[in-house]
Formats: C-alpha cells, structure tokens, sequence
C-alpha cells in the first residue's frame, strides 16, 4: 500500500529561484535554457553544543544556509533549480557529531507559455 502512493515533489520559492525536487516544471512553463549541474555538500554539527556557542548560534539556521549556497552557485540567470536530489550521511567525531548534507540539482531559465499544452487522455 505504502509503495503505490504517489509522492508530490517538493516546490519552494527562495528569493528569486524556484527549487524543485521535480525533473520537469509544471506544464504551464516551458525551460528556455539549461544548465551544468550545481551541487554542494555542508557539515552541520547536531550534537549537543556548548553553552556560550549555543546562545551566539541560536538563530542561525544552518540547513537554510546550505540551500542558500546551493542557490548562489547556479548562474546568475538561472530562475529555477529543477531535479534536485538531497544525500546525508553522518561522521561521530570525539567532541561532535556530524550530518553531512549534499545538495544536487540542475539550474535552467524557465519562461511561462502563453498557451497550456494539452495532453490526450488515454483511458486505462
């Protein structure tokens, strides 16, 4: 059951890039241009920190810093990332734990079309 649920991909709009886990855009946009594939890796320490660091660190969000990053590294005309597919892997070190965060994802210049393909529908 759990196997034959559909997974809606992930849409999300930062600053002026579209990110998207999905390959192609909706059908209302069309990709003008593509890209070289952007890919960025990030440790961010999960273990317990210390007092003093906790408190100067407390509103720093490393997870978004890392999706930040990911958007700079895309060409400047770039308005979307599309594909984007997320790995982590974690590395216990004697006074901090760590996960690893890799980003990949391809950068394209999308336009909106004037007129919405349309699709036959094919019965089942």
């Amino acid at each position: 059951m759990f196997l034959n649920r559909k997974i809606a991909p992930y849409i999300e709009e930062r600053s002026n890039k579209l990110l998207l886990t999905a390959e192609e855009l909706p059908s209302c946009y069309r990709i003008k241009h593509m890209y070289n594939m952007v890919q960025i890796t990030r440790a961010v320490e999960i273990s317990k920190k210390g007092l003093i660091r906790g408190f100067l660190e407390r509103k720093r969000n490393e997870y978004e810093e890392t999706l930040d990053e990911l958007m700079l590294m895309a060409p400047e005309d770039a308005n979307a990332i599309i594909g984007i597919r997320v790995s982590t892997a974690t590395q216990q070190y004697a006074k901090a734990t760590y996960l690893y965060i890799t980003y990949i994802g391809t950068p394209v210049f999308y336009i909106k079309q004037h007129k919405v393909p349309t699709k036959p529908i094919n019965p089942v």
